[in-house]
Parts: structure tokens; sequence; C-alpha cells
């Protein structure tokens, strides 16, 4: 008995966080919420200064008060060396959510620039290395603290969206998302009465209006760009603005150097003008996407022949009502049509093949974005397309689709171009020679290419919203000349007036439904249960509020580049 006593007295202490190795906590710790690290922070002193870094390391703020408060805490505990720097924390990443209208009903004033330029460059003075995501929802162009930007400086803003709609965003109705989709929060309750309406009287091209992102001054670090001016609800109707002259001089568009990425979604005051005169300025962009903006197809065509050989991912989308589509399509279908025709779809295929991901959308799409005019002429010789007929949405009238024939004509025409194959010949001098390296040397860069398309999963997104370019031409040819697209690139397909899908993957089709990838209807995010709002600066300066911090994914899975992005309720 006395043995069995000190055998069960002498065993060891179960394992607790505070005995874990250095390497084991700290994964434990970068896995948990900040609420739940806030919790965690109180249970000991040791526990404490072990979480400060994963606490800190990507913090996300939706309010103005809980950036006073967070800034308050970095005060606290700043530090000094013998020069007179300051630091406090260590910071990567922060993320800040602001929703004007909600702050000036809960402080009875407006939120104006300034404030929010004195409290961000607190934190940079601490965190000179700090980047920061700024997200402003609910917004106007002449509401603050938007139209105060150009008085204020905001360093290390890397990522600067903007929902300028005025309204409650309403979730994409398109298969792509933006970052607003899963960014910007659902407004809360406001007060009856209050009014988020645009003023649209102001809202046309101007110059003041883009010298506050595109000086260099106002956002010194400013990398991602994006502006969605009206609901979807509300489509832009400011195609009477897109010949309105705007002049940039050198200094205006000095910050354009560093941007990378540009997202214009129904912006009133984005016309021609700005797209030639500003993005000549940008040569490290990769990401662009315009989406129903007052751009006509003269400036489009000028941008697709300079800017696709250089961008990474491109989504443009022409709304169904472009005014500019339906005058091309009306010249490309005369006897004598005009030599300078700004027709996008060519470019596609001449230029566009290094992009990893692009989506097109447009009133009129046609086959010149798969095939160019030898590929045409050899179907021509081949007997295609025959009988075939389409009527003016692009569906079969008369004639049949001869699927065999377009593909093998196509397959075996490109396997020839790509690897000059022939039969084997003997090198008998170093001409000779050197052409054979130079086609060994074309085989190794074709299945490095196609290697790399693979792991990077490319994707190409086509949706017709009206019709064929080109008169008598139909859409399941755009289907079937997909099928013969390079391996490991997946097509996605769309007709709205017909409603139909097609996913081609590897020459394989399968149908998909229309809805889901083009025309998903919003979905309200599931009800989770009441809780108090809590922030980790509250847990950490000794605040009442104790609420469950829990990490909420994002309905469509979407994930920021710059970090996961949480729910608003998460603090």
């Amino acid at each position: 008995m006395l043995t069995t006593s000190m055998s069960e007295s002498s065993s060891p202490p179960g394992a607790s966080l505070a005995s874990l190795p250095t390497e084991i906590a700290d994964a434990i710790y970068h896995s948990l919420t900040p609420g739940t690290l806030a919790r965690l922070a109180r249970v000991s002193k040791s526990i404490y200064a072990a979480v400060q870094g994963p606490l800190y390391r990507r913090p996300v703020i939706n309010s103005f008060r809980k950036l006073q408060l967070f800034v308050q805490t970095l005060n606290k505990v700043a530090s000094w060396d013998k020069t007179g720097d300051a630091r406090s924390k260590w910071i990567v990443h922060l993320t800040l959510l602001i929703d004007p209208a909600v702050e000036e009903i809960t402080n009875g004033r407006p939120l104006i620039a300034v404030l929010l330029a004195r409290l961000i460059n607190v934190i940079v003075r601490y965190n000179p290395a700090v980047t920061i995501s700024m997200i402003i929802s609910h917004s106007s162009c002449q509401s603050q603290p938007v139209r105060s930007f150009q008085s204020e400086r905001f360093p290390r803003v890397t990522n600067l969206i903007l929902d300028l709609s005025g309204d409650a965003p309403a979730r994409s109705s398109r298969g792509g998302s933006s970052s607003m989709d899963t960014v910007i929060p659902r407004r809360r309750h406001i007060a009856a009465g209050y009014s988020y309406g645009t003023s649209g009287g102001t809202c046309v091209p101007n110059t003041a209006f883009w010298t506050r992102f595109f000086n260099g001054q106002c956002f010194p670090d400013l990398q991602k760009l994006e502006l969605h001016h009206r609901s979807r609800r509300h489509p832009s109707n400011a195609y009477g603005f897109g010949r309105e002259a705007i002049l940039f001089t050198e200094m205006d568009t000095v910050g354009l150097a560093k941007i990378e990425r540009l997202v214009m979604n129904s912006v009133p005051e984005f016309n021609d003008a700005v797209l030639m005169a500003g993005l000549q300025h940008a040569p490290l962009l990769t990401d662009l996407h315009i989406e129903d903006c007052s751009v006509s197809y003269e400036a489009l065509d000028k941008l697709l022949l300079h800017a696709l050989p250089v961008l990474e991912r491109l989504v443009l989308r022409v709304s169904p009502k472009s005014e500019h589509a339906e005058i091309v399509r009306h010249q490309m279908n005369i006897r004598k049509p005009p030599v300078n025709n700004p027709h996008l779809c060519p470019h596609f295929r001449r230029s566009g093949r290094n992009l990893k991901h692009c989506e097109f959308s447009a009133p009129y799409i046609c086959r010149d974005i798969f095939v160019d005019g030898y590929e045409v002429m050899k179907l021509s010789e081949a007997g295609h397309p025959g009988v075939l007929e389409g009527d003016p949405t692009g569906e079969i009238v008369s004639g049949y689709l001869d699927a065999v024939l377009v593909t093998t004509t196509i397959n075996r025409l490109r396997q020839s171009r790509e690897t000059d194959s022939g039969p084997p010949r003997t090198a008998t001098d170093g001409k000779t020679a050197e052409e054979d390296a130079a086609s060994i040397d074309k085989e190794r860069a074709l299945r490095t290419r196609r290697a790399k398309i693979e792991r990077e999963r490319w994707t190409r997104k086509l949706h017709v919203l009206r019709g064929i370019c080109v008169e008598g031409d139909t859409f399941k040819e755009l289907v079937v000349l997909a099928e013969t697209e390079e391996p490991g690139v997946t097509w996605t397909v769309g007709h709205r007036p017909s409603g139909a899908a097609v996913k081609v993957v590897n020459g394989m089709t399968r149908d998909v439904r229309h809805q889901d990838e083009f025309v998903a209807q919003a979905t309200p995010r599931e009800q989770h249960r009441q809780r108090r709002e809590f922030d980790f600066n509250d847990g950490l300066m000794g605040a009442d509020d104790d609420a469950d911090g829990e990490e909420v994914a994002d309905d469509d899975g979407h994930d920021n580049d710059d970090g996961d992005v949480l729910d608003s309720s998460e603090f």
C-alpha cells in the first residue's frame, strides 16, 4: 500500500503550455484566434509574454474606437532606444475596416481623414515595416473621410479598398468574386432616415479624384487599389462621360510606379483619359479589373495591346448595354468595315497566353479569341463552317457543327506549329545541328510551360452576354474551340441568352449551371449565435467585455492576399 502511494506521488505532472518547447508552443499560439489569445494572456505572466507575438502579428480592427484603444495599448508598452526611435509590439500586417456611416451615428460626427491619419502614423512610428490594409465601406466620393484624403498622409497603407456606393454592399452576382465580397463587413442596424446616397452630380471624371491615389504623397506605399462605386443593383449609366478630358502632370502619377493591383468597379470617374494617361505610368501592374466603367472600345483596344503581355490577372466586364460594343459589332458586319475597328477578341489570342487568370464578359464575343487568321483559313479549307448558320444570339438555326472536324484540324495544326514535327533528319552541318538544338529547347520550354500551368491552375472565363461578334457564327463553336486549348488550362464558357455554361479541362467538356458560374445569387451569411463584441485590446487593458471571439470562415472561401481577413465579429 505504501509502495503504491509513493509511486503515485512520484509520477510526473501533466504537460502544460508553459512546459512545452518554445517551437511547439509558438505553433499552437499562431493557430489560435485573437479572442482566445487575449483570454490566454491573462492566465500567467509567462504565457502573457509568450502570446504577444502572435496576438499582435496580424490584428484586424473593425471600428475607430477599437483603433484608438489599440493605439493606447501600443503607447503604454512602447520603448525608446538611445537614438530616440520608438518600438511597440511587432505588427506585421494590420487590417482596418471602417464604416463611416456607423461611426457618424455612433459618435454624432463624421470621421474625418485627419483622425485616421494620426493614428496610422503612430502605428507606423512603432512598426516602420508594417503593412496596412484599409477597407472603407458605405462611403461616397464627397463624404468623409474619402473627400479629405488629399490633405493627409497615410504611410504603409499598401492595400486600399473603398466602397463608394453609399449603401449596403450586395455580394457579387458573378462567378468571380472580388475582395469586396468577403472583406467589407455587412452594415449594422442603422437609424432610420440616414441617407447613404452618392451625390451623382459630382461623380464625373476629374483630376482631383485620382491624384489622391496616384500622386505618391497621400498613399506613398500603395500597391493595391480597389474602387467599388455603385451597387450592382444600380449599374453605372455614365457612358456620356467617356470622352471627358483629364490632364495629369508628371507629379500627379508618381505613385502609380508602385501599383500592382487595380480594381475599377462601376466608377463614373474612370474613363478613357484616366485609363490611357494614368495606367501607362504603372510598370508593375500585373492585376487589372475593369467592370462596367465608361471606357470606350478604342481605349480598351489600346489597353489590351500594351497590357496583356505583362498582366498576370485580367478581369474585363463590359456592360451588356454598352454602346461601344454595339458600334464595333455593326462595323464588323458591314460590307466594307473600317480598317481600325477596335475588335477586342483577337488580342486575347495574340497577347494573352501568359495570363494566369482571365475573365472576359462582353455583349459580343467571337471565335477570334481562340483562332488566328491562318487557322481560320485552314478550317475553311477543311470544310468548316459549311452550311452552319446561327441567329443573332449565336444559337444554331441551320446546318450542324462538325466538332470532330474542328478539333482535329486545329490540334494537328498547332502540334505542327509547337514542335515543328517532321521526318527525322541527320545533322550534316553546323546549321542543321543548331536547328536541332533549337527544336530541343523549344520542346523543353513547352514541357516547362505545361507543368507551370498545371501547378498554378490557370483559368479562363468567357461570358457572352448577347451574341457573337460576326453574324451567323454560333456559341457552340466557341465551346468546341475551347477544347483545343492548352492542356491544364480550365475554360468556363457561358451564354447568357440561353443560360448555357460549359467547363472545359484538357479537352473534356461538362455542362455546369450558368447561375453558379456567372450569375450566382447572393446567399445570406449564416446566422451565428448572438454574442457581444470582443476586442483583444479590451482584454489586455482590463475591460469588462469577455465575449467569445470565434473565427468565422468566409462564405466563398476567399483568401486575402495579405493574410486571412476575419469576420467583423472576430473583434
